[in-house]
């Protein structure tokens, strides 16, 4: 997830008339976006908020992440994945379009408290952050495992990594957090300490599994999903709930838009959407939380 969120973004920039074709949702889950225009309780949205009717909601991003928003391997031209999902039917909630407006990611919290951008992708929800950026949060950050196939060593739970080595990315919180907070539990237990394989990549660690030098990768829960689909001689393991939400950065004084988008999301769950979207990118429907407003 976003970076943190996943460490997968790739820099670019906006191509010319890319914003409008954007726009399009590309999956398949109902209700769609033209399905919450219609419905009653968005059109008393609209009614509420007639400041954001019509208007052309700037998204920034800060790169591609893929399963959030990424080009489409069908047609380049259209950004595909959770969060262009979500903002088409926020968009048609609130009786708005929307378009894209992509730059450096170290600059994109900048561009939307300045208002040169109205929203962003889903990012963690940190303290840091929220000193600059208020959310629209309604994920929770997942962690997943990958091993071996057939789960050789057991691993079935947090628990059972005592006396096991983890592979996770250097920086990240896995490394920095869950690894040494779980092997601090283990040797107050009585049991073997957690060893830390700290590598580079994604693919170094993939690599630590397949050759034995690792017992488990531990990663986003969406991310591990689909690289053991990809690879027959691995398999998806435990899930673990992190202690982060991932939510819509939002400038704080743009206050309507925050009350706006936090009523819409709440339609958009009640409806059913939102976990059908997290299992069709791949983030899995057991991430959803109750949509709140941070900061």
């Amino acid at each position: 997830m976003k970076f943190a969120r996943i460490a997968l973004f790739i820099s670019g920039t906006l191509l010319a008339g890319l914003a409008s074709a954007h726009a399009a949702s590309t999956d398949p889950v109902t209700p769609t976006a033209s399905d919450f225009a219609a419905m009653a309780q968005c059109k008393a949205l609209q009614t509420k908020y007639p400041s954001l009717k019509g208007k052309d909601l700037v998204v920034g991003l800060g790169g591609y992440t893929k399963g959030f928003e990424a080009p489409s391997a069908q047609d380049p031209s259209v950004i595909e994945g959770l969060d262009p999902s979500l903002f088409a039917r926020i968009s048609s909630c609130l009786g708005a379009t929307h378009s894209y407006q992509t730059g450096s990611f170290n600059v994109l919290l900048t561009s939307i408290s300045s208002g040169r951008a109205d929203i962003g992708p889903m990012l963690y929800v940190t303290d840091e952050r929220l000193k600059q950026i208020a959310f629209v949060a309604s994920m929770q950050v997942q962690d997943g495992s990958i091993l071996a196939k057939g789960n050789p060593r057991q691993i079935a739970r947090v628990d059972d990594l005592c006396g096991k080595t983890v592979a996770a990315a250097a920086g990240s919180y896995e490394a920095n957090k869950l690894v040494p907070e779980q092997s601090a539990r283990c040797t107050a237990a009585g049991k073997p300490e957690v060893s830390l394989l700290m590598v580079q990549n994604t693919d170094n660690s993939i690599q630590a599994v397949k050759s034995g030098r690792a017992d488990i990768y531990l990663t986003e829960a969406g991310s591990a999903r689909a690289i053991a689909s990809a690879d027959p001689s691995l398999e998806s393991g435990f899930t673990v709930d992190l202690p982060i939400m991932v939510g819509f950065p939002i400038a704080k004084e743009n206050t309507t838009l925050r009350s706006a988008v936090l009523e819409a999301m709440k339609i958009i769950q009640a409806s059913g959407a939102q976990k059908k979207l997290l299992d069709y990118w791949g983030q899995g429907s057991a991430a959803e939380r109750p949509v709140v407003e941070r900061g």
